[in-house]
């Protein structure tokens, strides 16, 4: 799998597992704008976006980090890797409203 299958397939995942979290900083809508993997693909780097003010994109982003080990437990089966990459998540500049 390229780097570039990998990034898609974890957007992929990620959009699909993100809505399953019950967390309450987490709100109905997120979108993953992209992922940047490091050079040994050991880490991720997750831009998500949302709509609201700075207070709840920081929330949404601590409660995302808080929850990154599950996330990437849960994604260990359906990506084809040796490895599950560390994610971390970011607030997207770009898909701030």
């Amino acid at each position: 799998m390229t780097r570039e299958q990998l990034e898609h397939s974890l957007v992929k995942y990620l959009a699909e597992l993100i809505p399953t979290l019950s967390d309450p900083r987490i709100p109905m809508i997120v979108t993953v704008e992209r992922v940047r993997l490091s050079p040994d693909l050991s880490s991720a780097r997750v831009l998500v976006g949302c709509l609201g003010d700075e207070r709840q994109r920081r929330a949404l982003q601590d409660a995302l980090n808080h929850a990154s080990g599950y996330l990437q437990r849960q994604l260990a089966p359906g990506l084809h890797a040796r490895r599950t990459p560390k994610l971390h998540f970011y607030i997207d500049p770009a898909a701030v409203v």
